[in-house]
């Protein structure tokens, strides 16, 4: 396996070994950058990756921002960022306590903080999604590049903006009065996969500057825009889904995956982001800005899926059952039914962002405002062609760590042994747009225990629909064509070196041209297919939705005078206005009728953060807060499909989104102990408790339209969930250590997260989905002289990644086993203005599997690329 890598590791090696060789010869030359005394730590608003350079600034400032804030919170900034092969947002936070990713592409994608999804996340202070049936943003949009740092707020204040009950990220990119001056910064990668086996150019480039002018203040500009290509391979092995057969053993129920699905999927993730501020302060009381953002997520994908499915005949003597169980081990299938899906599978995320804003000051007195509008896209393109034919041996043996499949006695590279079925083509979108203003104010006091009070407004209107729905237009080709009669349609599979070799599969076979599967029409009528693709998708599936915000706080910071002892303490009020429109379809007409549902709630979030100065280094914080997350769209539609029986109404069904759904509500306790030992050593234990109410759960139960009686599957608020936990983590700078070894540092931590909810499929209480109960970072560090390096390993053990019901067996949990991911660079400064670094990313070559309920029955097996790269960076 990683034949890729093991071609690429000697290089790696020998590049490596000359880079400390030279550098540690260059030693003396380049003494380690001290910190100024009078300028020990900069504040947040200096948080930049160009202003210092080959000092610990990075870890130094995200501790500072972890001990001068009320709340729980942990940071990190770009310096460290650009020090990880990190490829987009949820790779760069993925390294903090509390926090768990998931993996696709080869890359992170989805974030939970202390066993939660339902996160909210801001973009320099102001709310910021990504389209879809949710409300959140997609981590994956926002490439590393554009980062000035993130905060992970894992408490709640009262000036925070709602939305989520597992916490607040906070977004921060660059903006010129960060700067001293003017700033030039540029970065050029090119990033290869092995697996894919190609190399893909990525850059970026900063340039800011401010200029003073006598009469009318200071000015700032800064331009920051990031360009990513990446080619990638994901490989997938499905085992197919457990059924019970009768008809292999004779007075036994045998448990025998539902065949084999092996997918190679190759393609090229593109991402375009810029930022653009400019910022005026015509006096020293007063700021204004402007700023604008814009972010593109481009996945265009060509996957090829060979499906063999279980027939009824097998070898006689091929079963063989795991030991003490009742399911299948190996088996020889006789004329098993094969289906090739090729298909282009695309999606693209635009999101834009503009704000204006500003700030004022005098004496004690500061106001804030800010008006923002966000306008976000998704859409998704599916499209592709359906072989099939016949295998007359097919077996299977899942007794490996990677189950082996096989086929004999036909040529699946011969166009004659198969035939078009169908064509497969789908298009979903859909838009959201918000509208958000607020103000604040803060008062200062002079003395007494209440050192200041806040108070703030926010007012926001947002809107979601996915019209005009899923466009399904799948198609039989007419005829069954055989495949040797149009060859120049197929070719043989790209991907043969399936999982990279691991394991027995079925790797070489004949595939679907995808040459102009993105052209719908012009491939249909190659097969003959002249039927038009619909316009719009069902009425049914169809949703819109308008949502109105008005909210309000207040909030006061204290200090005890004779006690060391301070915080904030306040509530926030939270008006939600929902309006959701939609269809139900009317079974008596044979039509649809439009539905509009109108709701009003509110909700009163109260918050308190305490924070005890033991010693002076030495901190005990505690906090309690209400959070709430609205739940997201497609749940909250009103469409309504009703289907009736005519011959037995008892079985009339129906199936659609509940409008009345409350929203997702927490109340929380934290509590940390913080030991700070230098500007870049620290230690700290930290507590929480959630006790969570409204996560859905889909209930069936009878209703009546025009007089007849559907049994109706709805999203119900029934579940609810306890979730408690703890962290630790550790980071340090052995500088006392002799010469060389000064340079070394270690960061580290480990989370612990103990959730418990009502499964009404399983009847009975089981983890939150996604959620690992244990999972950690250790991270290598080393900073002396030019040379900068990094190596970090991130593990999680087995969760809960789904729940299936299955027919004769009943409801099954799905778990993912644990893995582990190790990503590495090194850096050497050349000089104040020119560094190069090489990076890898994925270097253990990480296979994830997953099985159904127990390990005898395997579901997935996951492989993608191991990565390496290499990158120049310029800065003036």
């Amino acid at each position: 396996m990683n034949t890729g890598l093991n071609r690429a590791l000697p290089v790696i090696v020998v590049t490596i070994l000359s880079f400390f060789q030279f550098a540690f010869a260059q030693t003396e030359k380049h003494p380690i950058d001290t910190p100024d005394a009078a300028n020990p730590v900069p504040n947040e608003s200096e948080l930049t990756p160009v202003d210092v350079v080959g000092k610990r600034v990075s870890l130094s400032t995200a501790q500072e921002i972890k001990r001068e804030k009320l709340e729980i919170v942990d940071s990190v900034v770009a310096e460290d960022i650009n020090k990880f092969p990190d490829f987009n947002l949820t790779d760069a936070i993925s390294r903090i306590s509390g926090v768990q990713i998931l993996q696709d592409r080869g890359e992170g994608a989805g974030v939970a903080i202390r066993g939660l999804t339902q996160l909210e996340t801001l973009l320099n202070g102001r709310e910021i999604f990504t389209a879809g049936s949710g409300r959140t943003l997609n981590y994956a949009d926002i490439p590393s590049e554009l980062l000035a740092g993130i905060d992970v707020y894992k408490t709640s204040s009262a000036d925070h903006i709602e939305g989520g009950v597992g916490g607040l990220v906070d977004i921060r990119t660059h903006r010129p009065f960060d700067f001293k001056g003017s700033q030039i910064f540029g970065s050029a990668r090119v990033i290869y996969g092995d697996l894919v086996n190609a190399a893909k150019p990525q850059f970026s480039t900063l340039l800011s500057n401010r200029w003073q002018s006598e009469n009318f203040g200071e000015f700032g500009a800064l331009i920051n825009f990031s360009y990513q290509e990446r080619a990638f391979r994901e490989d997938q092995k499905g085992i197919g889904n457990p059924v019970a057969r009768t008809n292999l053993i004779p007075g036994q129920t045998v448990f025998v995956p539902n065949g084999t699905s092996e997918t190679s999927s190759l393609g090229q993730r593109n991402r375009t982001a810029g930022n653009l501020v400019l910022q005026w302060r015509p006096s020293d009381s007063l700021e204004l800005y402007a700023e604008a953002s814009y972010v593109e997520f481009k996945t265009i994908q060509n996957s090829y899926q060979i499906n063999v499915t279980p027939s009824s005949s097998f070898v006689p003597g091929s079963i063989r059952l795991f030991p003490g169980s009742n399911d299948l081990q190996s088996i020889t299938w006789l004329n098993a039914p094969i289906s090739i899906l090729s298909f282009a599978r695309d999606t693209v995320d635009r999101t834009v962002q503009e704000a204006i804003g500003g700030s004022w000051s005098k004496g004690a007195l500061t106001l804030k405002t800010d008006l923002s509008y966000t306008k976000s896209e998704n859409d998704l393109l599916f499209s592709g062609p359906v072989l099939s034919g016949t295998a007359p041996v097919f077996s299977q043996d899942l007794s490996g760590s990677i189950p082996s499949t096989g086929v004999s006695g036909t040529n699946l590279l011969d166009p004659a042994n198969f035939r078009f079925a169908s064509i497969a083509f789908r298009t979903l979108p859909f838009q959201g747009d918000l509208w958000a203003a607020k103000a604040d104010g803060e008062y200062q006091f002079n003395n007494g225990f209440f050192k200041s009070v806040s108070a703030g407004v926010r007012y926001a209107k947002r809107h979601a629909d996915n019209a005009p729905g899923l466009i399904l237009a799948d198609q039989a080709v007419p005829g069954i064509v055989s495949a040797a009669n149009v060859p120049s349609l197929v070719i043989a599979n790209p991907a043969s070196d399936f999982l990279g070799g691991a394991g027995t599969s079925i790797s070489n076979f004949l595939v679907g041209s995808l040459n102009n599967a993105r052209d719908a029409t012009a491939y249909r009528s190659a097969f003959g297919i002249t039927t038009p693709i619909p316009g719009a998708g069902n009425p049914t599936s169809v949703w819109r939705i308008d949502e109105e915000t008005q909210s309000a706080f207040v909030m006061s910071a204290f200090e005890a005078e004779d006690f060391p002892i301070d915080g904030n303490v306040g509530i926030r009020v939270v008006r939600t206005i929902n309006s959701v429109s939609g269809s139900q379809s009317t079974p008596l007409t044979g039509g649809n009728a439009p539905i509009n549902i109108e709701r009003d709630f509110v909700d009163y979030l109260p918050s308190l953060n305490v924070r005890y100065k033991v010693q002076q280094d030495l901190y005990l914080r505690a906090a309690l807060s209400r959070t709430l997350t609205r739940q997201d769209f497609n749940q909250l539609s009103p469409s309504l499909v009703l289907i009736r029986n005519t011959v037995t109404p008892a079985l009339n069904q129906g199936s659609a989104g509940n409008p009345a759904l409350k929203p997702v509500r927490s109340d929380n306790f934290d509590i940390s102990v913080e030991k700070y030992f230098s500007p870049t050593t620290s230690v700290y234990v930290a507590g929480f408790f959630k006790q969570v109410d409204g996560f859905l759960a889909t209930v069936s139960n009878p209703e009546v339209y025009d007089g007849i009686t559907y049994q109706v599957s709805r999203p119900q608020n029934t579940s609810a969930a306890t979730i408690n936990g703890f962290e630790v983590g550790y980071q340090q700078f052995y500088d006392f250590l002799p010469g060389l070894l000064s340079g070394l540092g270690l960061q580290a931590n480990y989370t612990y997260v103990d959730s418990e909810t009502p499964s009404t499929v399983l009847g009975q209480n089981v983890p939150l989905q996604n959620i690992s109960q244990n999972s950690f970072n250790i991270i290598g560090l080393y900073e002396k002289g030019p040379v900068s390096a990094r190596i970090a390993y991130n593990w999680r053990d087995d969760f809960l990644s789904g729940v299936s019901n299955f027919v004769g067996i009943g409801a099954v949990p799905v778990f993912t086993r644990g893995y582990g991911w190790l990503n590495a660079s090194i850096g050497y400064r050349i000089n104040n203005h020119l560094s190069i670094s090489l990076e890898g990313t994925n270097l253990l070559g990480t296979v994830r599997r997953s099985f159904f309920g127990v390990p005898t029955r395997p579901q997935n097996t996951f492989a993608n690329d191991t990565q390496v790269s290499f990158t120049a960076s310029v800065r003036f």
